[in-house]
């Protein structure tokens, strides 16, 4: 009798797993998240697998019109939800990073992560915060640097993010000002030049130029016009580069158009009344910027009451071939991403299509046709009649990029050094000899500090 019960007992349970097993059968997926089970009708009883990937950057709907975007994608690819999350509500970089290194050391999940320079997605890698690239793009057969304006070198021969907004460094000029100058929109020019334009711009009613308290951009112009070699104040190598003699005349240009010609605001007035560039230009305060192609649509409060022309950046030299800068925001994967195949999806497309269907940046996608894609930025503004885009569009595709390397870790002590003696140096508070020289040890001292 025992056995007997032994027997039948087994018997069932048999029947029990298989019956669960027939049951669990229809739920079957495939790698891809598509069910492969169907019914007894045989109708396809598939669910595909919600994935959520979570976006942070910085900037906000009414400036970003992610919605329409996303939406989009989302219809091509269903399963897939982007959750775009806006970290900040000002749109500041600096306190952007902030929240996003607290939510990285709080543990927080994390797939797409948005970057505005190679130098915060430098860190970033370091901390160990992104994952590399290399064999996304080698398994799709995508060389980055012929694929994108790229500037995000590699780090250890490894990428870490994908180009999408472009920013080519330029100058913005008031045309009606140009105008009453009966000055022509410069469409090749070197820095000389652009002090004598400075100094025809400069009436009892405005300024002809100005430089903002960005000492790593406008206390060093003559580097981002470098055709080749280091053209930061720390080398590839991670040595001081303050010996470069494009330091110095940086700074004489610097100092000679607002404390000699007068032709450019004073540092003393940016600091006492804490200017803007934004203010400074579209209030008319001044006729020249140079900053990034960015402005052309990122206007802030303003909406201007004039027309807006654009001029590659000045040349160092008149027998210099036509170089500058080029850079921009790029999309990065989280090394905590648990869905990394999908955020490289979207991140390639968020940089070629996706932008294109945004129609707020333009593109640092090589694939991207440019007129169009400026035409739609400008489309876009406040005020599309105050854009020349003809001198935009020409300003953008007039020079080679310079190159570029990733910046030593430690390249933002070196410019706080940087900026501390050469605003004695505006100020009046030393002469450029002790000012170079204290450069120099400045410099040094951070390099053998972080040795």
């Amino acid at each position: 009798m025992r056995n007997r019960w032994s027997i039948l007992s087994v018997v069932m349970l048999v029947g029990f797993l298989l019956l669960a097993a027939c049951s669990g059968g229809e739920n079957n997926s495939s790698s891809d998240g598509t069910d492969t089970g169907n019914d007894d009708n045989g109708g396809d009883s598939s669910t595909e697998e919600e994935i959520t990937l979570r976006f942070v950057h910085w900037v906000n709907e009414e400036s970003g019109n992610w919605e329409p975007v996303i939406e989009k994608y989302e219809e091509q690819n269903p399963g897939i939800n982007i959750e775009s999350m806006p970290l900040v509500e000002n749109m500041n970089t600096a306190d952007y990073y902030k929240q996003l290194d607290l939510m990285a050391s709080a543990g927080e999940d994390l797939d797409i992560v948005m970057f505005s320079n190679g130098s915060d997605l430098a860190k970033r890698v370091n901390a160990g915060l992104l994952e590399p690239l290399n064999p996304f793009l080698d398994d799709e057969g995508i060389d980055i640097n012929e694929e994108y304006l790229n500037g995000y070198p590699a780090i250890n021969e490894e990428y870490f993010g994908i180009p999408m907004k472009q920013v080519a460094m330029l100058v913005m000029l008031n045309k009606d000002h140009l105008d009453e100058a009966g000055l022509e929109i410069p469409t090749e020019w070197t820095w000389e030049e652009y002090r004598e334009y400075a100094q025809q711009l400069t009436t009892d009613d405005h300024y002809g130029s100005y430089l903002h308290v960005w000492h790593d951009l406008h206390s060093l112009v003559k580097f981002f016009g470098k055709p080749e070699g280091d053209n930061r104040i720390i080398k590839e190598d991670g040595t001081s580069n303050a010996d470069d003699p494009l330091v110095r005349e940086s700074l004489e240009l610097r100092y000679a158009l607002e404390n000699e010609d007068q032709s450019s605001v004073p540092f003393s007035d940016i600091l006492s009344q804490q200017m803007d560039y934004r203010q400074q230009f579209f209030t008319e305060a001044a006729s020249m910027v140079p900053i990034g192609s960015y402005m052309l649509s990122e206007w802030g409060q303003f909406t201007p009451d004039f027309e807006i022309a654009w001029a590659p950046w000045p040349q160092n030299e008149e027998t210099d071939s036509m170089h500058g800068f080029v850079g921009g925001d790029a999309l990065s994967i989280a090394k905590s991403s648990e869905h990394k195949q999908e955020a490289y999806e979207f991140i390639r497309w968020m940089s070629t299509e996706g932008i294109m269907e945004q129609e707020v940046w333009v593109p640092s996608w090589k694939g991207a046709e440019l007129d169009t894609a400026v035409e739609n930025v400008a489309s876009n503004t406040p005020k599309p009649e105050a854009i020349h885009t003809e001198s935009f569009i020409h300003s953008v595709s007039s020079f080679e990029p310079i190159e570029v390397y990733a910046d030593a870790p430690y390249i933002t002590e070196a410019h706080t050094e940087y900026s501390t003696e050469v605003e004695k140096y505006l100020l009046g508070d030393q002469d450029l000899d002790t000012t170079m020289q204290n450069v120099k040890e400045r410099i040094q001292n951070v390099v053998e500090s972080n040795q």
